[in-house]
């Protein structure tokens, strides 16, 4: 995983792919709205409804929130498939952009 700027690399679970969902790490939180926002979810030349999802969580003590990128339109994607290292770009109109990382 790793955070720029405007964009941020992430290994896919099969728990991700499963529930068509993108775990944000904390050290990213800032490149991302608060949760409980809406933002559109660019893949190839269509734009998708996402929302930005805090959930509940207490896999290590205290319990915290892991955010999630939620997008139903990211299931059956090219790249899109468990262990698959993907990018999220932040575009300049504030959506967002979904690639697959090649190589």
């Amino acid at each position: 995983m790793s955070v720029y700027r405007s964009t941020y690399r992430h290994r896919l679970s099969s728990e991700d792919v499963r529930k068509a969902r993108i775990l944000i790490t904390k050290d990213a939180w800032r490149l991302f709205p608060e949760p409980g926002q809406c933002v559109a979810l660019r893949i190839g030349a269509r734009r998708f409804d996402a929302e930005i999802r805090a959930e509940k969580c207490s896999c290590v003590p205290p319990e915290h929130e892991h955010y999630h990128l939620l997008c139903p339109a990211l299931k059956g994607q090219n790249g899109f498939k468990s262990n698959a290292l993907v990018v999220i770009a932040k575009d300049s109109d504030g959506g967002y952009r979904f690639v697959e990382e090649r190589g």
